[in-house]
Order: structure tokens, then C-alpha cells, then sequence
């Protein structure tokens, strides 16, 4: 019979003492002492969101080469985004129906596949641009699918303080695959070679499903729940249980405000172009110190939420992100401009980090599927509002970004505190009962 999960850590050979069996733990962000399951299991994650990051730039290139269109253009930067707007809340309900596990290893089978193809139709010259469009939508829908289901996966895998290390190491790895992924494929298409980085892009998905495959009999497969209910009533089930617990009713409004705010970090290519007058290196400058943030707030998070609590770092890092984004407003070069958007990244990795974590560890597991659908949804449709907004109100005081940014700083350290105030302080521990919601 396999056990419910495996430990982040190696259990500690008999006569090691607690405290060696602590230092362990603190040594897991370097592998140390990991458990071999533990191991292979984020190594292959990882591997698939170098994947991710290929597939930011790589579509877009090859879309590229079919067409001179910038809505087509950036229709396909946008296939995860567009992906999640389609088929985001049913894809909540499915996998809390279905085998997490399963829907991991068919995802990961059918991205494989996918970009196979389109390696196939480069090669051949055979690219057509609705096969193309297809295809890269189809595969952002599928990633919709393996998100949702690994947020359920990785609670099962990693129970207790295991969550939010194992949660930080994906993090890790994401923000490192957003820096190289691009860079990589960046050269490769340099080199007249776009075709090796979709090829890239497939084996990093096969890795990742021989990963699953390799750990499967370390896998719990809870018992699904049975009966004839429609999706609606499964989708209104979710929904029900998101409104009824207080902490997460607060901490979805706070980071719903949050996202529509901090949209107004798109404006800071424009801030360092055109405001500061940076060249194209400063601009670069600028984005990889963001990059060196969040990999540093994936690797601090879980430090920190040992010694502040996760709900208390949620509010921390929130406010932390609303002072960093308003402090773009006074910057005037490009070391304060750097400084600024890697203490900004190093926030909001930290806070999405906590809050993702604590929801994994307060909802019921046969509802995180469409719980975790339904908050990124709401997420992810307060960004483009927030860009709108951000865009319009730039425009409108003469191209001057900086009220803009001192404003949605403003609003974001307030929230936070209002969040703080309204609730999240009388917040439980993660793991004890949930707080219903009394208005």
C-alpha cells in the first residue's frame, strides 16, 4: 500500500537528535538530506517550468514567422492567460473529480505531443498559422489542467511544514525558468535554430512526465467521489465553501485588489525607456533584478513564514510590494530603478507564496481543485483591468507614470493593512479549523 505522500526530508537515522533532525530540515532548500522521491519528483517540475519558460518566447517566434499581426502576436504570448479564461473553473471541478495524479501525467503527455508537432511542422516548413494558433492554445489549456492539479498533487505529496518548502522550490525553479527559458531560446533563434528550442520545449515535458511516472507508486490516490452531480452543482460546491471561510473570503478581495494595483508593474519597461531614458541594456538591467528577486523570494519564503507565520507574512509581503512598487515614483536611475523592482519581486514572490501555501493547507482536498480555479481566475482578471486602468490614467496626466505608481503603492500597503484589520490577524493556524464567515 503506498503512503499518503512522501517526506520533503530523509527521516533521520536512530540515534540522531532532534536537533540534527531541525538542521536537516533547514538544509532541504539545498537538497540535503532530501528523500530520493522528494528528489525526482521537483527535480522533473522543474524541468517542466523550464518548459514554461521556452514557451514564453518560443511560440511567440514562431507565430512570428507566420504572420506580422501584433493581435496574433500577442494572442499567443498569451495562450496560459487565454487558456485559464476558457476552460479555468472546469478544469477546478475535473480534477477534484479525477486522479490528480493522472491529469499531472496526461498534461504532461499531451504538452510533449504538442510541441513535438509544432517542432515537426518548423522542420518541415509545413507551419500554418491557425495549426500553430491551435496548438499553442490547446497546450496553454493543458498547462491550466496540470497547475490546478499539481497545487492538489504537491498538497498530498508534502503535508505539514513540508508544503511550503516544496512550494518554494517550484517557485525557485519558475523564476529561474523565466530568466534562462527566454535567454535560451533568445540565442537559439539567433542562431536561425527556433526549431531546437520547440524540441527543447517537448523533451521538457517528457522529462517531466518520467518524473511522474518514476515516483507513481509514492503517489496516494484518494478515493473520488462518486454520484451523478452536474459540474454546476460541483462548481457551486467550491464556491460555497470559498465564501463561507473568513480568511479566504479576506485574502481573495485583498489580493484581487492587489493584482488590479500592481498591473501597474507593466508600465515599468515604459518607466525605464521613456521616463528615465535607459537604452536597451538599462532596461534589461532593470528586469533581471526583478528576476534576482523573485528567486530570492522563493528561496527566503519558507524561512520566513517558520518565524512569522504564514498569514502574518502574506500581510507583511503585501505591504512590503505596495511601499517597493510606490518607491518606483522617486527613483531617477537605473541603480534605484533596479533596486526597487528586485525589493518589489522579492514581495510578491514571498506573499503569492504564503497565501498559495495556506489556502493548500486550510481547504478540504477534494475541494482545492475548484477553490485554486476560481481565486486564479479571479486573479488573473483583475490584471488586464488594473493594465487599462494603469495605461489610461499615464496617458492622461501627459505620459507621467509616476503619480501612477505612488498611488497603486499607496493603495496596495493600505489594503493590506484593511486585510489585516478586517480578520486575517484572528486568522488560525494552518491546519486547525476553518473560520466560518460571520458578517
Amino acid at each position: 500500500m503506498p503512503k499518503a505522500g512522501f517526506p520533503l526530508v530523509s527521516r533521520p537515522k536512530a540515534g540522531l537528535s532532534r536537533l540534527s533532525t531541525a538542521r536537516g530540515c533547514a538544509s532541504s532548500a539545498t537538497m540535503r538530506g532530501v528523500s530520493w522521491p522528494s528528489r525526482v519528483f521537483l527535480s522533473g517540475q522543474a524541468i517542466s517550468l523550464l518548459g514554461d519558460g521556452l514557451a514564453v518566447l518560443a511560440i511567440p517566434l514562431l507565430v512570428l514567422d507566420l504572420t506580422r499581426s501584433p493581435l496574433i502576436s500577442g494572442l499567443s504570448a498569451a495562450s496560459m492567460t487565454l487558456g485559464y479564461l476558457a476552460v479555468g473553473l472546469p478544469a477546478g471541478v475535473l480534477v477534484d473529480r479525477l486522479d490528480a495524479w493522472r491529469v499531472l501525467v496526461t498534461m504532461d503527455a499531451a504538452r510533449a505531443a504538442a510541441f513535438a508537432v509544432l517542432y515537426l511542422l518548423w522542420v518541415t516548413g509545413a507551419a500554418r498559422l491557425w495549426v500553430t494558433m491551435t496548438i499553442a492554445l490547446a497546450a496553454g489549456a493543458a498547462s491550466v489542467f496540470f497547475e490546478t492539479a499539481l497545487v492538489v498533487v504537491v498538497k498530498d505529496l508534502f503535508p505539514g511544514p513540508g508544503l511550503i518548502r516544496a512550494n518554494s522550490a517550484l517557485e525557485l525553479a519558475s523564476q529561474a525558468g523565466l530568466v534562462a527559458g527566454p535567454a535560451i531560446v533568445g540565442v537559439l533563434a539567433a542562431a536561425g535554430a527556433l526549431g531546437a528550442a520547440l524540441l527543447a520545449d517537448a523533451l521538457t515535458f517528457a522529462v517531466s512526465l518520467a518524473s511522474l511516472l518514476a515516483v507513481r507508486r509514492r503517489v496516494p490516490h484518494p478515493a473520488r467521489p462518486t454520484g451523478l452531480r452536474s459540474l454546476a452543482a460541483d462548481f457551486r460546491a467550491g464556491i460555497g465553501y470559498l465564501l463561507s471561510v473568513r480568511v479566504l473570503v479576506i485574502m481573495t478581495v485583498v489580493q484581487v485588489i492587489v493584482n488590479l494595483c500592481l498591473a501597474t508593474e507593466k508600465l515599468m519597461f515604459y518607466y525605464a525607456k521613456v521616463t528615465l531614458g535607459l537604452g536597451a541594456a538599462g532596461v534589461g538591467v532593470v528586469v533581471a533584478a526583478g528576476g534576482a528577486g523573485g528567486i530570492a523570494g522563493a528561496v527566503s519564503a519558507s524561512w520566513l513564514a517558520a518565524r512569522i507565520g504564514q498569514v502574518r507574512l502574506v500581510v507583511l509581503a503585501v505591504g512590503a510590494s505596495g511601499l517597493a512598487i510606490g518607491s518606483v515614483a522617486t527613483t531617477n536611475s537605473l541603480i534605484a530603478l533596479g533596486a526597487a523592482n528586485l525589493g518589489y519581486l522579492w514581495a510578491i514572490t514571498v506573499a503569492s507564496l504564503a497565501n498559495r501555501t495556506y489556502r493548500q493547507l486550510i481547504v478540504p482536498r477534494h475541494l482545492l481543485g475548484r477553490v485554486t480555479s476560481t481565486v486564479r481566475l479571479l486573479f488573473l482578471t483583475a490584471d488586464p483591468v488594473g493594465v487599462v486602468i494603469a495605461g489610461s490614467l499615464t496617458a492622461a496626466l501627459g505620459g507621467n507614470p509616476r503619480p501612477v505608481f505612488l498611488g497603486a503603492g499607496v493603495i496596495v500597503a493600505v489594503t493590506a493593512a484593511a486585510g489585516w484589520g478586517a480578520g486575517l490577524r484572528r486568522a488560525g493556524p494552518p491546519g486547525g479549523p476553518s473560520q466560518p464567515w460571520r458578517p
